[in-house]
């Protein structure tokens, strides 16, 4: 009898904790891949009958630290970190690729091609993650060492980054929006040399470039309520459609979502900021070449191995 009420017991406490979990935890850093879900803060405060609580995280380590407690069911990380998330057990899936790339080297100077950059000096940001990756990457396919045939200099952020460049400290930069618009909007001397994701496109003959921000979900909410994550992604989708109008409620919308981008440069911002969602079975090869990439350059950056094909979502 003992033995049939602990069993029963331990049969709703199953059942609870797989079907009765009605508020679903969105998390994504507060920036650029916020825009993508501003209409969603402000109007989709449930979906699919789930309560959604989004939080927008301002610091990087922030954010590392809520996926790696599993404190989200679903979110946007840096692509890399969706790779570390797995390689940890951690169980999140790849739903699809939210930001493309959006990293952009500018100077004062004419600089035509990326072999321009052989002998010159470039502050970025990121070392050993994805921007670096994806600089060293580009320079190394173009014949240029990284290492030897130009300095390469690492901030900690696109706001320690712009402060310098404005004041003339630093002659060629590879920065992000919304650090670019600003830049740009203060120094009309600037010149956009190089669109890194282009220059992606055109070395590995794709028409997507690299995915720098993910769409990412545990594997219980893929698996337990597929219907949530279908219609949130008609949502997602719905709000990205909504920043590239022309409506009028955008920045409204953003001041309300407490994102933090300048709205005075907002449509500078959206121009490059090449957010297209892309599902996982549409991006898997985008994504492979990518992991390679890091796993040739810092494979710590993904967990220490290229993630294998489960990391995606397959439905």
């Amino acid at each position: 009898m003992k033995k049939t009420i602990i069993a029963l017991f331990m049969m709703l406490f199953f059942i609870t904790a797989v079907y009765s979990k009605d508020t679903v935890k969105f998390t994504s850093p507060n920036g650029l891949p916020a825009l993508s879900v501003v209409k969603m803060i402000n109007d989709n405060k449930e979906i699919s009958g789930k309560k959604i609580e989004y939080k927008l995280e301002k610091i990087s380590e922030s954010l590392v630290m809520n996926f790696f407690k599993k404190e989200s069911d679903i979110g946007i990380v840096p692509s890399n970190l969706a790779g570390q998330l797995y390689n940890k057990n951690l169980n999140y899936k790849i739903i699809g690729t939210v930001g493309w790339g959006s990293f952009y080297v500018i100077s004062r100077e004419n600089l035509e091609d990326i072999k321009d950059l052989k002998g010159k000096e470039i502050y970025t940001i990121g070392k050993g993650l994805t921007p670096d990756i994806m600089l060293q990457t580009i320079l190394e396919e173009n014949g240029i060492n990284p290492t030897k045939d130009l300095k390469i200099n690492y901030l900690s952020g696109g706001n320690e980054l712009a402060p310098l460049y404005l004041a003339g400290k630093v002659n060629i930069a590879m920065v992000s929006e919304p650090v670019l618009s600003k830049i740009m909007s203060k120094d009309n001397k600037t010149k956009i040399n190089f669109n890194m994701n282009d220059e992606w496109k055109k070395i590995f003959k794709n028409n997507t470039g690299f995915p720098q921000s993910t769409l990412i979900a545990t594997e219980e909410l893929v698996e337990e309520d597929p219907e949530f994550v279908s219609k949130f992604i008609t949502e997602l989708k719905n709000s990205i459609e909504f920043i590239y109008s022309e409506n009028s409620d955008k920045e409204k919308y953003i001041a309300e979502s407490k994102i933090t981008i300048d709205i005075s440069i907002l449509n500078e911002v959206i121009k490059r900021a090449n957010i297209k969602f892309v599902p996982a079975n549409d991006s898997k090869e985008v994504y492979k070449l990518y992991f390679e990439k890091i796993e040739k350059t810092n494979s710590k950056a993904i967990g220490g191995k290229i993630p294998d094909e489960k990391i995606f979502m397959s439905k």
